[in-house]
């Protein structure tokens, strides 16, 4: 009988994976079709100087000259990593904040909830049509045409003209200007991270919060002692879409870097600064996972 029972178990749990691997299969081909090729290939171009030529790039071995360059003779590539950092230290601890307490605030029952839900993941709805094609356009006409942008797309430059136009004191404008765009910011940032906390929190079990009223427990309690550690797989799964979605954004300062190198033909130097910044990233995730690791509870259905 226990045999049969444990045989059971391992079956669901192998069913479990299977389920995984169906969900991520079409990313693995798509990986290994698609861009495998380019990616061993650029880590050749970073020990490579590129020439272009008629026939195309002709590639004369430097070893590690083009890593010793970003380290040691590029007046921006360190500025500009420890600018990604800073922004990182900050950024990220917000938006998963904001993030809780908004899927905590959208969880509750009231009137209008999936109205207020779908305009928080409205902008990963734009984020992934032609809207954010227009706004990835105007970063690159900037970033490696050195134009205009074209668009005034999710800004409040009308709304610092008109406070002017009021005659309200400059300070006090770039305050209110300032505020108005890191709250737009945040909670443009935030929308998938809002879907992982909802997801969450719906499958925390409900005999769990019985249990504790019973006991006489009080929100905060409750909040501390039952949802949050049933919220931390989750929130490692978040923390780390979120410390990606931060380094690949377009306005980060290495990220436009690489650009630049890019536009420039120097595809050798660009591909070395994109493996640097995957190697840091890869460290900080490392270290992100480790730590979190230590105080995520899993639970068996």
């Amino acid at each position: 009988m226990q045999m049969s029972v444990r045989h059971k178990i391992m079956s669901y749990e192998r069913k479990k994976s299977l389920i995984g691997y169906v969900f991520i299969s079409s990313w693995i081909i798509g990986f290994f079709l698609l861009y495998l090729k380019p990616l061993v290939q650029s880590f050749v171009y970073t020990f490579h100087k590129l020439t272009v030529t008629i026939d195309g790039f002709k590639m004369d071995f430097v070893g590690i000259h083009n890593f010793h360059f970003a380290f040691y003779s590029d007046p921006d590539f360190i500025k500009n990593l420890m600018a990604a950092l800073n922004n990182l230290l900050y950024q990220v601890p917000i938006i998963i904040v904001f993030s809780l307490i908004m899927a905590l605030m959208l969880n509750q029952k009231f009137r209008g909830r999936m109205i207020i839900r779908a305009i928080f993941f409205l902008p990963v709805v734009i984020a992934s049509g032609v809207v954010i094609n227009v706004i990835n356009g105007d970063v690159m006409s900037t970033v490696i045409l050195s134009g205009e942008k074209s668009s005034q797309l999710f800004n409040v430059s009308a709304f610092y003209e008109m406070l002017n136009r009021i005659g309200l004191n400059q300070d006090f404008v770039n305050v209110i200007v300032s505020t108005a765009n890191n709250i737009f910011e945040l909670s443009w940032k935030s929308g998938i991270q809002i879907v992982l906390f909802l997801a969450g929190l719906q499958v925390v079990s409900p005999s769990l919060y019985e249990a504790a009223s019973i006991d006489g427990g009080t929100k905060w309690e409750v909040f501390w002692f039952v949802t949050f550690p049933m919220l931390t797989p989750i929130l490692i799964v978040t923390a780390v879409y979120t410390i990606i979605d931060n380094f690949t954004d377009f306005s980060n300062p290495v990220m436009k870097s690489i650009l630049q190198y890019g536009s420039k033909l120097n595809f050798a130097y660009s591909s070395t600064l994109a493996w640097i910044y995957f190697a840091v990233i890869g460290i900080i995730l490392t270290i992100v996972f480790l730590i979190f690791n230590r105080f995520i509870i899993y639970t068996d259905e």
